[in-house]
């Protein structure tokens, strides 16, 4: 399971918003005031049919599947790579095109893979799911 702390900061009908602090895996080193790499984000997630007694201002713990973040990683970073190597390697050996001709190819290639899955955004979010418990 992956499991992040965060704090409830809105809840309605069957649904319940809490706020994260995502940070990068090289947040807690002690040279990241130096090193550019280390960031931390806050993210909002939203927690659908909720049963339990929650309050606003809880300390909550979000679960989810690690199979989840496989999946999206594969969305994420996988596919995308695939896509860009693939085109450079189409272009430059099938279509004889240049280096800077295919590296621009590539890049554009990923324009409508980022555009479907803006429009999938809706669908795959609801693959998504996590699950809330409380901290006490």
């Amino acid at each position: 399971m992956i499991e992040h702390q965060g704090i409830i900061t809105a809840i309605s009908d069957k649904k319940i918003s809490v706020k994260i602090l995502q940070q990068s895996a090289c947040s807690s080193c002690h040279a990241k005031g130096a090193c550019m790499a280390a960031d931390s984000k806050e993210k909002t997630i939203e927690v659908t049919n909720v049963e339990g007694n929650y309050k606003l201002n809880d300390l909550v713990t979000l679960e989810c599947k690690e199979s989840m973040g496989y999946r999206a990683v594969l969305w994420a970073f996988v596919v995308p790579v695939v896509i860009l190597v693939s085109t450079i390697i189409v272009a430059t050996s099938a279509w004889r095109w240049g280096e800077t001709e295919a590296a621009v190819a590539s890049v554009l290639a990923l324009a409508p893979y980022y555009l479907l899955l803006y429009f999938l955004r809706h669908k795959m979010a609801g693959s998504f799911k996590f699950t809330i418990k409380n901290n006490h």
